[in-house]
């Protein structure tokens, strides 16, 4: 009685599982990895581990299947990313790098026409953008990975931009009718109501030209957790404190258009 029977043949057997896997390759010209699928595996190939939906390859060495595609492992057990202090030290050297000349930048001197840099143009992008099924894919996949852990979702003080949250107080500090009335309105009169760059009347804010809100309101935020910005009263305190600053010290501003003032602050879309 043979222990390994050919699913494909009648009759057909063998004493061991080399012999078989032999007869499947010459015989019905099945590979070996697709031969360890359907023997053992039910006819389903594994994918990889790291939550990416990549099939795995076979393994001649260990006759079967890695628990991860080629790199992929890096992606679940990965201690040099963790470390903070290494992957600053790998940035410095990589901009010193690329300082020296050491490094280059890959599409350096490339034009559109390099099928690299198609990769990465609107084009590309269009193209992602416009098929439902790819976006569908990697909505499946970002969804997968964010729920089993692999992609960490970073907020609050966790974010590398991060910025004390101040980011809260803004929106509460600029609708102060204080604000408005003691402090912009008396530079606005002094500017004769125009932009001090074009002159134009159109869209005028206020730009801090010395002292930047974002340092006055870190500057009053001082020992405030991320905790105690849950708290609408904390924050109304903090911003009726800034409002305040402005008005006792009188904090340097000039007018702007929205168009001049986008110039100095372009990220910020003043438009």
């Amino acid at each position: 009685m043979y222990k390994y029977k050919c699913k494909l043949c009648k009759d057909v057997g063998f004493d061991n599982y080399t012999s078989l896997s032999r007869h499947i390759g010459r015989t019905h010209h099945v590979s070996t990895g697709q031969f360890y699928v359907d023997y053992y595996l039910n006819g389903e190939c594994p994918t990889c581990k790291c939550g990416c939906g990549e099939k795995l390859k076979y393994s001649y060495n260990l006759k079967g299947f890695t628990d991860y595609c080629k790199g992929h492992i890096a992606r679940i057990k990965n201690n040099w990313g963790h470390n903070s202090k290494a992957i600053e030290k790998s940035a410095e050297t990589r901009r010193r790098q690329y300082a020296s000349g050491e490094r280059i930048q890959w599409n350096k001197g490339l034009t559109v026409d390099d099928p690299r840099v198609k990769l990465n143009t609107s084009a590309s992008t269009s193209a992602i953008n416009s098929n439902p099924e790819e976006l569908k894919r990697r909505s499946d996949l970002m969804k997968e990975i964010s729920h089993n852990g692999v992609l960490i979702r970073l907020s609050g003080m966790e974010h590398p931009n991060w910025k004390g949250g101040i980011s809260n107080i803004y929106p509460i500090v600029y609708a102060d009718r204080r604000l408005y009335k003691e402090w912009k309105y008396p530079i606005l009169i002094r500017d004769g109501f125009k932009c001090t760059k074009c002159g134009s009347s159109y869209k005028l804010h206020i730009h801090h030209d010395i002292e930047y809100m974002t340092e006055i309101i870190k500057n009053h935020m001082v020992d405030v957790t991320e905790e105690m910005l849950k708290d609408f009263e904390i924050k109304k305190m903090i911003s009726d404190a800034v409002v305040d600053y402005h008005i006792n010290n009188k904090v340097s501003g000039i007018t702007l258009c929205g168009n001049c003032h986008n110039n100095l602050h372009p990220s910020l879309n003043f438009r």
